[in-house]
């Protein structure tokens, strides 16, 4: 795992990575839906990282007791990470956002984020590239039909995924899991 800086706070750089990828999302859905829908997106963006963020209270208690600081400069792991993301995906059901535009926001970080991550950590290859070329297909391939394309861009992150030997990771299974909230969202409620 690798590290940054910023200012005297060291960070693993995919949490960096994860924000610009976010942003950028964010971005997207300003430009393209308004910003009713784009509000929507930051609220649910906001929630997961502060959720992710706080959730070191409910899983080291004891430790934020010792060391209040600690909040500051820790998160809540990975059990910290699903509950963030599952007070995401919760929010985006609650407040019934399009799955459509919630899907082409999510295809938005999934082709930022690695070339986010590429750029933190100064390990540019053409991979990077053809992953993040191949997830904009996702935009065009889109119009034939939803379910089809969150289908093929998950496939083609996995498969860039087993080419790093990370194909049983969290990645994967944060893909997995969102593209079968999406269609199964989509298939429900539109």
């Amino acid at each position: 795992m690798e590290f940054i800086q910023i200012a005297n706070l060291t960070l693993p750089v995919q949490h960096p990575a994860i924000v610009i990828a976010l942003f950028g999302a964010w971005l997207y859905a300003r430009i393209q839906y308004g910003k009713s829908f784009a509000d929507q997106f930051s609220n649910a963006a906001f929630l997961f990282v502060i959720v992710w963020k706080l959730s070191i209270i409910l899983f080291q208690f004891q430790l934020v007791l010792q060391a209040p600081m600690s909040i500051v400069y820790f998160n809540g792991g990975i059990y910290g990470f699903w509950l963030g993301l599952a007070a995401a995906l919760l929010y985006t059901y609650v407040k019934k956002m399009s799955s459509l535009e919630t899907a082409r926001a999510w295809a938005a970080i999934v082709a930022l984020y690695p070339l986010a991550l590429s750029a933190l950590t100064s390990t540019w290859a053409i991979w990077v590239i053809v992953q993040a070329a191949g997830s904009i297909l996702f935009f065009f391939v889109a119009k034939e039909g939803l379910e089809r394309a969150l289908v093929l861009l998950l496939f083609w992150q996995l498969l860039f995924l087993s080419a790093e030997g990370l194909l049983f990771g969290t990645e994967s299974l944060v893909y997995i899991i969102v593209t079968a909230y999406l269609i199964i969202w989509r298939k429900k409620y539109e």
